[in-house]
């Protein structure tokens, strides 16, 4: 089952060629100056809608269903149809503006592009759960490939995923979104693109402002910031642990194991088969928003009051403008093949 916070990745091959510092840029409204690269992807963007997203996973479903079946496995659908994704909502509320930090924070216990719907349940989940231990393995390395038992961080890089070793998810994914980030073709300009937003990441006139930005947290009560970003990163450690807590306490064990690999076999391992482990994670997570929501929000102010996001701005539009006009024909190719493909899914 894909988590429901991951379903705009079907329509933001774009979105994965930032860098991992800084969270995916969504277009400004017209009265917010916009980079070059966030003024792209607000034009692809504008052509999905919530419909565009929900047929891809529907025929993902289905195409998994398929391939789990020649492997010799049961697996049901999962029915995205009463999902509501709303991707309207990335362009109309700027990541990281104190307005998107009042209503989801940074986004990591919230999620901004669902709007509701019916809740989404995994049909497979009973099925699964009945499984020896040596079937549920057996059955998720189908599903999600050898990795899902020892989980490489590399590999969740566009360099490092690999969807020929990911199972039948990996299978379906590739199929039915053939010429979003996995496209060879397009492979040297992503790469070049994520150095480019890697050089603009460590330009030296964003060090005074990340320094000026981290002392104006500590005045509002939050240290052990260094740099922009610091406040994401405290969030989803808090979430990490409050999952390692969570399937942790389970059957009496005190910790997760160290190992990361074994860690998340684990605690795969126990959602599937304890399913009350999965409301009480939700409800840690709920926990976790309204800090979450309150550094946001002062992490905007700081950023406004010290002029980080005046400097990061320019240093961006001067990196990415440097880069649009190298690459101007590869990216006018991609952006057309998006759209050929975009199409033909019609």
């Amino acid at each position: 089952m894909l988590p429901a916070a991951a379903v705009v990745a079907l329509a933001l091959p774009l979105a994965a060629c930032t860098g991992d510092d800084e969270p995916e840029p969504t277009p400004t409204p017209s009265d917010e100056p916009a980079t070059p690269l966030e003024t792209l992807l607000g034009d692809y963007l504008k052509e999905w809608s919530g419909e565009d997203v929900t047929r891809r996973l529907t025929e993902m479903e289905d195409l998994v269903a398929v391939c789990m079946a020649e492997q010799g496995f049961e697996y049901t659908p999962v029915d995205y149809s009463g999902l509501e994704v709303d991707l309207s909502a990335g362009l109309d509320l700027v990541y990281g503006s104190e307005d998107f930090a009042q209503q989801f924070g940074y986004g990591i216990t919230t999620d901004p592009f669902t709007s509701g719907g019916e809740e989404v349940t995994d049909p497979n989940a009973e099925y699964v759960a009945a499984m020896s231990d040596a079937e549920r393995d057996a059955y998720l390395t189908a599903l999600h490939g050898e990795g899902w038992a020892d989980p490489d961080p590399a590999d969740e890089t566009v360099e490092g995923y690999d969807w020929q070793t990911a199972g039948c998810s990996g299978r379906a994914q590739h199929e039915v979104v053939a010429t979003g980030i996995e496209d060879e073709q397009f492979a040297a300009l992503q790469e070049e693109m994520l150095r480019m937003a890697e050089a603009a990441d460590g330009d030296p006139r964003l060090a005074q402002a990340n320094t000026d930005w981290a002392a104006c947290m500590l005045d509002a009560g939050y240290d052990g910031l260094a740099k922009v970003g610091d406040g994401e990163a405290a969030i989803a450690a808090e979430v990490e642990a409050a999952r390692a807590e969570v399937y942790g306490t389970a059957g009496g064990s005190a910790t997760l194991p160290t190992d990361p690999g074994a860690a998340a076999r684990e605690a795969l391992r126990r959602g599937l088969t304890e399913p009350s482990l999965e409301a009480a994670f939700d409800e840690a997570v709920a926990a976790i928003t309204p800090r979450e929501i309150e550094m946001a929000v002062a992490d905007a102010g700081c950023r406004a009051e010290t002029g980080y996001d005046d400097v990061r701005r320019s240093v961006d539009t001067q990196y990415q403008l440097a880069f649009l006009a190298e690459h101007a024909d590869e990216i006018q190719s991609w952006m057309a093949a998006l759209a050929a493909d975009r199409e033909a899914d019609e």
